[in-house]
């Protein structure tokens, strides 16, 4: 009997792992079309193209940083909850911090060097989840919501406006489309708003009422398509237009000095890209650094538009 059980065992996992083998081949030949789960439901498992940048070596060990575990002291422990983004007020040393629940906290800066977390918060945002956040010049904490696009609270008097959730009909790419999975920004000096869209997968709300970015990233990587862009929201015309797009999973964004150009972190592609906004490469990006010297060799190669 024993025998028997264990060959029976053996025989249903050669048969699941022949079927797995089958589907991952079909799949990869275009045959076969797998649905994804509920957010992606729409969506179905690609074959990774044979030019996603993904790099053949994993990261050397010289690049490891223990600064961190050295220096950095931990604040508010138990008292807040999966804060993704901080925002250092310059003039007060003060802390704006929205929290998993949509809660923006305030933590203020004491004569002796230490925080005093405010128990009351400034503002409550809503369903969603933010995962990026800068001030503007007139003091507003302007904000990227994985549900509601880009948002802009008042930090004194804690009213919260959306600035965008679609990409404006004047759009050459994507008009029209709603924006997902807003994740990080930047503000150039005329108050222009550069942000990311990770993806075009949602975000769903899970069990207690958080939003899932974690299983919304797994299902984007999973689905093997370059959906994550960058974006543009200009203040005093209240359009949204498509910088660039094609990003494994468009992440933080920063824009240079003079603003002629902005650096992205395609995270699932382990590297940073630049995206031209002045000059004769304008529309166009390239790699500038990746995680294995053999990737950034090449990279000067490697640009689009």
């Amino acid at each position: 009997m024993a025998v028997s059980t264990r060959w029976s065992t053996t025989s249903s996992l050669t048969c699941i792992l022949g079927t797995l083998v089958l589907a991952t081949f079909l799949v990869d030949r275009g045959v076969l079309k797998l649905p994804m789960p509920h957010p992606a439901h729409e969506s179905y498992i690609h074959r990774w193209p044979k030019e996603a940048p993904f790099p053949s070596t994993p990261p050397d060990a010289s690049m490891r940083n223990s600064l961190l575990q050295q220096y950095a002291v931990r604040v508010f422990e138990g008292q807040l909850h999966n804060v993704e983004t901080v925002t250092v007020e310059a003039s007060t040393g003060r802390l704006l911090l929205p929290d998993k629940w949509g809660d923006v906290h305030e933590a203020l800066l004491l004569a002796n060097g230490s925080y005093q977390l405010n128990p009351k918060p400034l503002a409550q945002l809503g369903p969603g989840r933010v995962l990026g956040s800068k001030l503007d010049a007139d003091g507003n904490l302007v904000m990227c919501d994985v549900l509601k696009g880009l948002l802009r609270l008042n930090t004194s008097s804690g009213a919260v406006q959306q600035l965008a959730s679609r990409i404006s009909a004047s759009s050459a790419e994507a008009a029209g489309a709603p924006i997902f999975y807003a994740n990080s920004l930047d503000i150039a000096a005329n108050g222009s708003i550069y942000f990311s869209s990770s993806s075009d997968i949602l975000p769903a709300r899970a069990a207690g009422g958080l939003y899932d970015t974690g299983f919304a990233w797994v299902l984007n990587n999973f689905r093997g398509l370059p959906a994550g862009c960058v974006l543009v929201y200009h203040p005093h015309t209240q359009q949204t237009h498509v910088v660039a797009s094609g990003f494994y999973y468009a992440d933080g964004v920063a824009l240079s000095a003079d603003a002629s150009y902005l650096l992205v972190v395609e995270t699932d592609a382990l590297r940073v890209v630049k995206v031209w906004l002045e000059g004769d490469k304008v529309s166009g990006w390239c790699c500038c650094s990746s995680s294995s010297s053999s990737s950034s060799s090449s990279s000067s190669s490697s640009c689009m538009g």
